[in-house]
């Protein structure tokens, strides 16, 4: 088991003493009356590979574009490796950035388009024959070295686009949605050869994406934004597990929840009396007062079927089969519980079956544990 030293090593942002290697300091970006970004602060340390996650419209490409210089600020600082470069031009920055069209030049070759950007720095050109071969063979695209942008498939154009935006070797390679053009399958292959691949550069990549999955599967961390504000930065596993308000809740995968107001608190639990007519205990990360409104928040997958119903029990709920979703290694059921609404399970196929586990108007009775789920206030 690795040690606390060496956890912390792996997770800077753990460590009061680590310096950030890019820091956003109340950064606003106004667009006539509109706050696209509104008072951000960020601090991103060396190496991570970091998204920046939320629905259209929330300012994160916004925020991206002033990283990469493309937009200036209307408020704050910007500061990569100690250096503020708020008002640096964007052909002055120690930055990349990867567009989410990849924005190729048609007429050139793919070592023509790795090569583009060395060609303005004028690198002599032997240095530049040895980086564009570094990067194809990096990347894999060797072989399609003398082809046309038109001439290659969606994923060689992906491939072709990284290779000229690491060319440089950039200090903090900007991503925006790099993904988004790719089909699903070849997506889920790519997503883990960007994260071996920023493995093994060790360059600091900046993300955005809407794909919680993809932020899921890259990122040493995510922060989840909205009107131009960040909601919370944490790990994958933490924001997820522990999401601490309802719109990153609702935002990061399916959850159900029960809006109430705690009724008693006992140690490190709460009792909620909640609107589906049964109580909840669950745990609290904080004390809380009696009366307090929340809203009780439990991950589909959490849910078990119930083996034994209590009139009195807690964390408990009965209901009738509503909606089945069969994915292959999961099932979703919806059930329609008592006061109308509906809740969401997900059960693992385990073993094949012909069959459902449960069937359209069961019957049935489901249960969590308190430390299944989170007590939300906001």
């Amino acid at each position: 088991m690795a040690t606390l030293a060496e956890r912390r090593s792996l997770e800077p942002w753990q460590d009061p003493k680590a310096v950030p290697y890019l820091r956003i300091d109340r950064v606003t970006k106004k667009f006539g009356d509109v706050y696209a970004v509104d008072d951000v602060s960020l601090e991103i340390f060396q190496g991570e590979f970091f998204s920046l996650l939320g629905s259209s419209g929330c300012g994160k490409s916004t925020l991206l574009r002033m990283l990469a210089g493309l937009e200036y600020p209307s408020a704050g600082r910007i500061y990569i490796d100690g250096v503020d470069v708020t008002d640096v031009p964007a052909y002055s920055r120690p930055v990349n950035m990867m567009f989410q069209s990849y924005a190729l030049f048609p007429h050139m070759s793919v070592e023509q388009n790795v090569e583009f950007g060395l060609k303005q720095d004028r690198m002599p050109r032997r240095e530049r024959g040895e980086r564009v071969g570094e990067m194809l063979d990096l990347l894999k695209i060797t072989e399609l070295r003398k082809r046309r942008p038109d001439q290659l498939s969606g994923g060689q154009r992906q491939r072709v686009a990284l290779a000229r935006s690491l060319a440089k070797h950039p200090k903090l390679l900007l991503l925006d949605e790099p993904l988004g053009a790719l089909d699903k399958r070849l997506r889920e292959n790519t997503q883990f050869e960007l994260v071996n691949l920023q493995e093994r550069l060790g360059i600091t990549f900046v993300t955005v994406t809407h794909d919680q999955e993809e932020a899921m599967t890259m990122s040493t961390r995510i922060a989840v934004m909205d009107a131009g504000q960040i909601m919370q930065v944490d790990t994958p596993t933490a924001i997820y597990e522990f999401p601490t308000c309802r719109l990153v809740a609702e935002f990061i995968g399916s959850i159900n929840l029960f809006e109430g107001k705690v009724v008693a608190t006992e140690g490190n639990q709460v009792l909620v009396e909640t609107r589906v007519g049964r109580p909840m205990r669950m745990r609290a990360f904080h004390p809380m007062v009696l009366g307090t409104p929340v809203t009780v928040a439990v991950r589909p997958e959490k849910m078990r079927l119930c083996a034994d119903f209590r009139d009195d029990g807690v964390n408990q709920l009965k209901g009738r089969v509503e909606d089945i979703a069969y994915l292959g290694d999961v099932s979703i059921y919806r059930i329609r519980v008592g006061d109308g609404a509906l809740v969401e399970m997900t059960l693992t196929n385990v073993q094949p079956r012909t069959e459902q586990a449960l069937t359209w108007e069961q019957e049935v009775a489901i249960e969590w544990s308190p430390t299944s789920g989170v007590v939300l206030t906001e």
